[in-house]
């Protein structure tokens, strides 16, 4: 017996999980830049609190969400890497088109490339990988015992995510990684 449902539409399987993660990191970006114009200070606080919280945890951890769901919908593998960087990708493209008020296009297409953003799209697929890793293992209890639960790819990810939280953050809490990507900037822009 599978617990894999049999192949769902496009609809079901890839675009609904990942649209539900995009909307939400939406609706809170709105509800947080937008927090500001309540008069209650108490409230004006509990609402961009809140909506922080959550467009943050739908742009670094939407793919807990999204990746079982398009696995256990059917979703082919390539779709499920789509649905799950669309949210960060599309956060990113925002957030591009908001400086290239004050920054030339190739600026902003430098911003778009800060230690946030690349730490993101790791920290994504290494969610990716333990995903992938549970999602079988949750087929192998349920008695699917030709399914591989660890295998390489899935594995590296998860070594590779973590390998780069260490060097991007535990390095001086990340401040040496900006410090180069200022330099990368310099160099490039001035």
């Amino acid at each position: 017996m599978t617990i894999v449902s049999p192949r769902k539409s496009i609809l079901s399987r890839f675009i609904l999980p990942g649209a539900l993660v995009l909307v939400t990191m939406g609706a809170n970006t709105i509800a947080y830049n937008l927090a500001w114009q309540i008069d209650n200070h108490d409230i004006h606080q509990a609402v961009a609190f809140v909506a922080g919280i959550l467009m943050f945890l739908s742009i670094g951890f939407g793919t807990l969400f999204i990746y079982p769901v398009g696995y256990f919908r059917g979703a082919g593998v390539g779709e499920r890497i789509l649905a799950c960087l669309a949210t960060p990708v599309l956060w990113d493209l925002k957030e591009m088109l908001r400086v290239s008020e004050f920054f030339t296009p190739a600026e902003s297409l430098y911003y778009g490339l800060n230690p946030t953003f690349i730490l993101t799209v790791i920290g994504t697929f290494a969610q990716m990988g333990l995903c992938e890793i549970l999602c079988r293992r949750a087929l192998w209890r349920r008695g699917e015992t030709q399914v591989k639960v660890v295998s390489a790819l899935p594995l590296t990810s998860i070594l590779l995510g973590i390998m780069a939280l260490v060097v991007m953050l535990a390095w001086g809490r990340g401040v040496h990684v900006f410090y180069l990507y200022m330099e990368g900037y310099k160099a490039i822009f001035m």
